[in-house]
């Protein structure tokens, strides 16, 4: 397998973004778990830190995008993952797929991805 450096390859994907890869989106799930659990824009801002405009922009529009950051503070304060479970599953069964060398080089592409730039 040819050995890439790892900035090389993850410049081409976006820096924040959420996989809608299969089921709802995190949007709408974030949406859903806000209505059940009677939870309002003000109080989310308050417990996860995410800013209320940042909160409303996204909530707001369909297709809206947010920073792995401020999904991840949504997600611990609703109690839901960022992702869905199936696309946890999915990369599971792929990453099993793989040989050493490129389980490492998978690793280091994950890595280079969330890393603060």
């Amino acid at each position: 397998m040819e050995n890439l450096e790892n900035r090389l390859v993850a410049r081409y994907f976006p820096l924040a973004y959420y996989l809608a890869m299969s089921g709802e989106s995190f949007r709408d799930r974030a949406k859903a778990a806000m209505e059940a659990q009677k939870m309002g824009k003000a109080e989310l801002n308050r417990l996860s830190g995410v800013p209320y405009h940042t909160l409303d922009k996204f909530l707001k529009r369909p297709g809206a995008t947010t920073s792995a950051e401020n999904a991840a503070a949504m997600a611990r304060v609703l109690g839901i993952n960022v992702d869905d479970d199936a696309t946890f599953d999915e990369l599971r069964s792929l990453y099993y797929q793989l040989d050493t060398d490129q389980r490492k080089f998978f690793l280091q592409s994950i890595r280079g991805l969330t890393r603060k730039r």
